[in-house]
């Protein structure tokens, strides 16, 4: 379904700038915007913001845990989300409360320690996304 919503926002940016040499992410750097799997993935880390800092309901802070840790750690690693183990696929590996935390654990540390959503919103508009190896990263692509 990505693939598909992809290739219409391609077609469309080629259609606004009469230009079809350019590839798509030409297309994309001239006109500002980014995917629709990044914009995907923008959409997931502002609602784990909102989760972590009591802005959502509060069903939703059941689904995300700092990850714990007896030792000393980098101050990148401090807001950390716990990946829970899994042993399913359907319910456990291509779940929220697993593929949350692992793209949130990718953000840099300056954008996951704003002060507010607005900050937060405004550090995300830079972020390009991630490099993610995960099941679901795959099916996005």
């Amino acid at each position: 379904m990505v693939k598909k919503t992809e290739n219409l926002q391609k077609r469309a940016l080629r259609f606004l700038y009469n230009d079809y040499t350019s590839s798509y992410d030409e297309l994309l750097k001239k006109s500002g915007k980014s995917t629709i799997k990044v914009k995907n993935l923008k959409n997931l880390c502002i609602e784990i913001f909102k989760t972590l800092n009591n802005l959502n309901p509060s069903f939703m802070k059941d689904l995300f845990n700092y990850r714990v840790v007896n030792h000393p750690v980098r101050d990148k690693y401090k807001l950390n989300l716990e990946i829970p183990k899994v042993n399913q696929v359907k319910y456990g590996v291509n779940s929220l409360k697993r593929f949350g935390p692992k793209i949130w654990n990718t953000l840099p540390y300056h954008i996951k320690s704003s002060e507010n959503l607005e900050k937060f919103k405004s550090l995300m508009k830079d972020w390009n996304g991630t490099n993610c190896q995960c099941i679901v990263c795959k099916l996005l692509n």
